[in-house]
């Protein structure tokens, strides 16, 4: 990493600042991700110090195996997460398994030179579904793999047919960086991003032979080693910790890391509750382990290292919510508590690495009351286009506001680039393709992304301005976010078979077009027959009802199909049955 500026030892001058404006703003929460010094990565990203230098804070940034604890190994620099390996009395124990085959393998191997000795792994535990791609190759004769209950269920719903596949997978491949280059100022500064080497990559993934039921905290012995094996729901519903009491060792998932859990991921995701996070983080807490090993951290040695670890991730936790629904309780909006909310700096200080706090007030407001705030207007606003275009006359039309967004993108602080991101909004509303506008965003856009320490927003902001450059990019393939949401937005007939047929069923209802089914009304007995599946299918109102029956071999259907004969369906519409024939003029597959 090469500074742009000079740097000081010992308590930086931009902790220093950071600390003054808090002691006279009393708030100790204003945008902190926002930088004002950057620096060059050493892949030329330019970005904050606090984002370049991430993976040598969580000792990611090489490849290594490191003996912990007496017989627990830590295998950093393979992935965003780290994996865990205990040698037990009656073999290894793999927690978690790596991002791929290639990934896996090649720990194997380093794990074995490390040791001097082939390994035998006897059982492979999962915190949960997120990195358990390398399974196969950790697999020996006998080997118990062991996970949460719904693991394997979430997994399928979260990699299977979707009607928003297309949109979660743009949002995605927006935040952690997919279409940003290599190399170069806009290139991800740490392993937070990803590239196409990860969709690519070989899974050997393979389900539990035995699962722990949801909400239940178990003692077992596994490979000769005495395991409590607890819940502890933190982004996902199947996400377990593991303690280790002969070793005095926890195993957990973002539960003590260097940075602020990601309350709200802003590619979008199911709420993650707070409240579940703080009750995890209170079993942890009652462990007293001497060694604490998160799958995101470089681990923490010491009883009492450990127990602050976990308090301050937990505590993070608490204060967001705690404080969001105090200053609802004054009436503030969520954008008003985001802007308001007090954090001491003990506990916030250069931590928003992945997201940042304000994403994950408003979410908890929104999960507490709605996306209601106190303003009427909100109520029943005018259109997003009305509103634009009144506003740009308001404000002398399209030449002044251009103007004004011009000399905002030229200034040198947040609010200015902050503004001409807004100004530039309202300026595409109307004419998508103004490249004054466009450039203007793609420059502001750039300048925030440069200066942030979260992940998330890097992701967003560097990406918005290569779209707005049409740099966009994944390998040596030029592509735009709309391409990439029609072909990933499209239900593919393996993805179809593979669901539950009740899944591949419904999916239907969310293609229907309400204006072309108004006033429409008809209905069939639909039999799958291989899968002996038999449903009312009825259009009224606008939808598709779908209502299961019992199969009833002597009740004749209106139309007997294969799964295959309906995944094709789905997929083109074609049908030799007058009635699908007849709905399929109500579908939209755009």
């Amino acid at each position: 990493m090469k500074p742009q500026h000079n740097s000081t030892t010992g308590l930086s001058l931009a902790v220093i600042f950071s600390l003054f404006v808090c002691l006279i703003t009393n708030t100790a929460y204003a945008q902190s991700s926002l930088k004002t010094e950057t620096v060059v990565a050493n892949n030329g990203a330019i970005t904050t110090s606090v984002a370049a230098n991430y993976d040598s804070k969580v000792k990611a940034d090489k490849k290594v195996v490191e003996e912990f604890a007496s017989g627990v190994y830590q295998l950093r620099g393979w992935g965003i997460a780290n994996t865990i390996a205990v040698d037990a009395k009656d073999g290894f124990i793999i927690i978690d398994t790596g991002d791929s085959l290639k990934a896996a393998s090649e720990m194997r191997t380093a794990l074995e030179k490390e040791i001097g000795a082939k390994v035998k792994v006897a059982a492979i535990l999962y915190t949960h579904h997120h990195y358990v791609y390398g399974t196969s190759i950790w697999l020996d004769d006998g080997t118990k793999i062991i996970a949460h209950e719904n693991l394997d269920s979430d997994m399928k719903a979260d990699q299977g047919l979707s009607v928003y596949a297309g949109n979660v997978a743009v949002r995605g491949l927006t935040q952690f960086g997919f279409m940003n280059p290599m190399q170069g100022a806009d290139a991800f500064p740490n392993s937070l991003g990803s590239t196409i080497e990860k969709l690519t990559q070989e899974s050997g993934y393979l389900p539990a032979t035995e699962t722990i039921k949801d909400g239940v905290t178990v003692n077992r012995t596994i490979a000769g080693e005495a395991i409590e094996i607890a819940e502890c729901k933190i982004d996902v519903q199947n996400s377990i910790c593991f303690y280790f009491p002969d070793r005095s060792t926890l195993v957990t998932n973002f539960m003590a890391s260097p940075s602020i859990f990601n309350l709200y991921s802003l590619r979008g995701d199911i709420y993650r509750d707070p409240l579940t996070y703080i009750a995890a983080s209170d079993w942890a807490l009652s462990k007293s382990a001497k060694y604490v090993l998160d799958i995101h951290s470089a681990g923490t040695r010491g009883k009492k290292a450990s127990r602050l670890a976990l308090e301050e991730s937990r505590d993070q936790m608490q204060i967001i919510h705690d404080q969001t629904l105090r200053l609802i309780s004054k009436g503030y909006d969520a954008r008003r508590v985001a802007e308001n909310i007090y954090i001491p700096v003990s506990i916030l200080q250069d931590r928003e690495t992945f997201g940042q706090v304000e994403s994950h007030i408003k979410q908890v407001y929104n999960a507490k009351i709605g996306w209601m705030g106190n303003d009427i207007y909100d109520i029943n606003p005018l259109s997003v286009n009305e509103e634009t275009r009144r506003t740009l006359e308001l404000m002398g039309g399209k030449a002044a506001v251009l103007k004004s967004a011009q000399a905002a993108v030229e200034k040198t602080d947040f609010e200015n680039w902050k503004w001409a991101i807004y100004l530039s909004s309202k300026l595409l509303e109307l004419d998508k393709q103004d490249q004054d506008a466009r450039n203007i965003r793609a420059a502001a856009s750039r300048k925030l992304g440069q200066h942030t320490t979260s992940a998330n927003a890097r992701g967003w902001y560097i990406t918005e301005a290569l779209a707005m450059e049409n740099k966009l990019t994944i390998g040596p393939q030029a592509i735009n976010r709309d391409a990439i949401r029609k072909n990933f937005g499209k239900a593919s007939k393996e993805k179809i078979l593979a669901a539950e047929i009740d899944s591949a069923v419904n999916y239907i209802r969310f293609l229907i077009d309400p204006k072309l089914a108004e006033g429409k009304r008809f209905g069939f007995e639909l039999t799958i027959i291989d899968q002996d599946y038999q449903a009312t299918v009825e259009v009224r109102n606008g939808v598709i009802a779908i209502t299961p029956n019992d199969m009833d071999k002597s009740k004749k259907s209106l139309i007997k199909l294969t799964s295959e004969q309906w995944a094709d369906f789905l997929i083109s519409g074609d049908s030799e049955h007058s009635s699908l024939n007849k709905l399929n003029k109500l579908l939209d597959r755009g």
